[in-house]
Formats: structure tokens, C-alpha cells, sequence
């Protein structure tokens, strides 16, 4: 399975209303996984509760991807999470990221994150 197909497979199943989301994670996120977005860094638990938090306020019901370059274990991606608040207001962010796998796991996120629609709080963006 390529990189790029993997990537999307993971945002499907975190993204599933009715996923474990531990479950999900522990999966497909590499044991010393960790991210920097927006420049705020997390470890595998830290994010584990970042999308709990996450799916309490909205759903994720899709992700447009413009562009997706692969090369070996790394993939560099900008897309579109497009959902809904509880409110059932519109969210969509931009997401321009880079991702390292490793053992068919990620990890490794480096990114950026803009929010286009909706409230910081909804996508727990907030500091």
C-alpha cells in the first residue's frame, strides 16, 4: 500500500463517528510518534486526547486533497477537512503538512493548520 493511501485511510477511520479513537491511533501511529502544528508539538497520548477533544465538537464528513507528493517513507500534503460543528456550522481548514512513516505507522507530522470556517475551539485550537 502506498504512503499516500495509507495517509488517507488513517483520516478516514479517526474521523469515523464511531471509532475508538485510542484504538485508531495506537493502530496507526507509530509508538514514538510526534507532531508540530502550528508549532504546538505532541507525543502519540497528547494527540489521542487531541482528537477526542476534537470529535466531542465536530465531525470531520470530508477531505479534499489538491496536491500529495510521495518519495520513499515521506509524503508532503495540502488538503481540506471540510465538517460541521455541533451547532451544525461549517469548518474547513487548510492543512499543509508533512508526514514520516515508519513500519507502515506514522511518524512523524510536521504542519500547518489555518482555519478558513468555523470557531478555534470547535477543532481545539485553541491555547
Amino acid at each position: 500500500m502506498s504512503y499516500t493511501t495509507l495517509l488517507k485511510n488513517v483520516w478516514d477511520a479517526i474521523y469515523a463517528p464511531e471509532t475508538d479513537e485510542k484504538e485508531i491511533v495506537e493502530k496507526y501511529f507509530h509508538p514514538n510518534y510526534e507532531q508540530c502544528i502550528n508549532g504546538i508539538k505532541m507525543n502519540r497520548t497528547e494527540y489521542i486526547q487531541h482528537v477526542i477533544e476534537q470529535k466531542q465538537n465536530m465531525q470531520v464528513n470530508n477531505i479534499e486533497y489538491k496536491h500529495i507528493i510521495e518519495k520513499d517513507c515521506e509524503v508532503f500534503a495540502l488538503y481540506y477537512p471540510k465538517g460541521k460543528n455541533n451547532d451544525n456550522q461549517s469548518i474547513q481548514a487548510e492543512v499543509i503538512a508533512y508526514f514520516s512513516f515508519k513500519d507502515q505507522q506514522i511518524l512523524r507530522i510536521h504542519g500547518q493548520v489555518r482555519l478558513l470556517e468555523g470557531n478555534l475551539a470547535d477543532v481545539d485550537m485553541e491555547n
